[in-house]
C-alpha cells in the first residue's frame, strides 16, 4: 500500500519536474570571472534550489545543536538543584 501511495506521489512530481525542465530549456551563460559556462536555465535553477536547501539545512542543524547544548546545561543545573533541595530538606532534630 505504501508503494502505491509513493508511486502516486512520485509520478506527478516527475511530470512536474519534466515540464519545468522543458519550459526552461534555453541556454544561459554564467560568468565565473575565470571562465564562462553555458547551461540550461532549468539546471541552473535546480542547482541554486539545492544550494538553498543545503544552506537552510546547515543553519537548522546548527540551531538544533545549540538547543541540545542548552538543554543539557539546564538538565545539569536541574540535577544540581535537586541535590541541594535534598540536602536542605532534611531537618536536624
Amino acid at each position: 500500500m505504501i508503494r502505491f501511495i509513493s508511486l502516486l506521489v512520485s509520478i506527478p512530481l516527475i511530470l512536474l519536474i519534466a515540464a519545468f525542465s522543458y519550459k526552461n530549456a534555453q541556454m544561459v551563460s554564467i560568468d565565473l570571472f575565470i571562465y564562462q559556462i553555458n547551461l540550461p536555465l532549468a539546471v541552473v535553477l535546480l542547482f541554486m534550489l539545492l544550494i538553498g536547501f543545503a544552506i537552510g539545512y546547515v543553519f537548522n542543524l546548527l540551531s538544533l545543536l545549540n538547543q541540545k547544548k542548552k538543554y543539557r546545561r539546564l538538565m545539569n543545573k536541574k540535577e544540581a538543584l535537586q541535590g541541594l533541595s535534598g540536602v536542605f530538606g532534611k531537618t536536624d532534630k
